[in-house]
């Protein structure tokens, strides 16, 4: 059976679970034709042991020898997302010693509040775009805080962003890439000039934090690293959240049992984490030639996994992987979050914004329903609603 992989035809992108199914039957280890001869892998533990393969598979696109090339110099933006060891280990320390649980866990209270703040408007408006009304502002403002970066800035900042995300697309047009650049390089100039004051003036946030450690990072990487901290943590999350709002809306059986029992609010999130990938992709380059289910791929050639794929993967989640269970025993075990040393480092944020919204969601609005089927991006990577309707009347 020839199974058609076309991740721009509406059906896929409203529901790709089904021709994923097909793949990981069929031609679990496909190539991509279209796209230079690019692999892409949908089996659970073919992901998985890549993932882990630190020897063996790079991330650097400067080990990329066949695959469809970008007009984007990632030489221009080396951050731990585009880098190996001993890069990768250096930095990830550092970020990781600014962004600590302790200092997540101290951020609970006032993303309590900023929830809170955006559920009373849910109440007022009776009905809204929960992805441009709550699920984007909040995550975002958060970032924000915790980095300590001027209010009065942020709308320019969300502007610049929303330009530079669309690095994590394995496509980009020529207009999109020069706004990638445009934006990359203003926000690059502004950071200067925040760092300079932060160094100055710092204070008990997570960007004074960084500044301190002077042997962590040249001047070029510390700005390059608060730019991904901009780029990767509120978008994802923000999508978290837009999807469970949207699998509760469509669920009401679940959104019940999520009500009337509290202790499943960190379950919630992992399964929500499983059900849609935030991120549905990530890749990776084999340094020597590979064979897998039978076929070789060549060193330096492109493999991009489906990580939305893999949390859908019957042979890891049994015959109700398709189905949104709020109950599932290891849930957590879902990809979603890479694995290895490149699993996010922001990961700990990101639950809390769940743990803190959908159980809350669903006590405080018993009447929670879909006003609208949702609306798609044809984005690759960061597949998702552009619009989540629900009204809580």
């Amino acid at each position: 059976m020839t199974v058609v992989y076309n991740p721009f035809d509406p059906a896929f992108v409203a529901n790709p679970y089904p021709f994923f199914k097909e793949l990981r039957e069929a031609d679990p280890c496909h190539q991509i034709t279209a796209a230079d001869g690019v692999w892409l892998l949908t089996r659970y533990d073919d992901i998985d042991a890549i993932l882990h393969d630190r020897d063996g598979f790079s991330v650097d696109h400067r080990n990329l020898k066949r695959g469809p090339e970008q007009d984007l110099a990632y030489d221009d933006f080396a951050v731990i997302l585009f880098r190996d060891p001993p890069e990768h280990t250096r930095w990830r320390k550092h970020l990781s010693h600014g962004l600590t649980p302790t200092r997540i866990e101290a951020y609970r209270p006032r993303l309590t509040q900023l929830v809170d703040e955006h559920l009373d408007l849910l109440e007022d408006k009776g009905e809204v775009d929960f992805l441009g009304d709550v699920a984007i502002p909040i995550p975002f403002q958060a970032i924000f805080e915790l980095l300590g970066m001027p209010e009065a800035d942020r709308a320019q900042v969300h502007a610049w962003v929303s330009d530079i995300v669309n690095l994590t697309e394995p496509v980009a047009s020529p207009e999109v890439t020069r706004a990638i650049v445009r934006s990359r390089d203003e926000m690059r100039e502004y950071l200067q000039d925040v760092c300079a004051h932060k160094r100055a003036h710092p204070g008990d946030d997570v960007l004074s934090r960084l500044l301190s450690a002077t042997d962590a990072f040249t001047d070029d990487e510390l700005i390059s690293h608060v730019m991904l901290l901009h780029v990767s943590a509120p978008e994802p999350t923000a999508s978290l959240l837009a999807f469970g709002a949207l699998a509760l809306a469509r669920h009401p059986e679940q959104a019940a049992e999520l009500r009337g029992d509290p202790s499943l609010d960190r379950n919630t999130v992992e399964e929500m984490l499983r059900y849609e990938a935030p991120l549905q992709l990530t890749g990776r380059y084999p340094l020597q030639d590979v064979e897998l289910h039978g076929k070789t791929i060549e060193a330096g050639t492109a493999i991009v996994m489906s990580l939305a794929s893999a949390n859908h993967d019957q042979n890891r989640w049994g015959p109700t992987a398709d189905d949104l269970d709020l109950r599932r025993n290891r849930a957590n075990e879902h990809l979603s979050f890479a694995r290895g040393i490149h699993t996010c480092f922001g990961s700990a944020l990101a639950r809390l914004h769940g743990q803190l919204t959908f159980g809350r969601m669903v006590r405080r609005f018993p009447g929670l329903e879909l006003v609208e089927e949702p609306t798609w991006n044809s984005l690759l990577n960061r597949r998702g609603p552009t619009r989540v309707r629900i009204s809580v009347r």
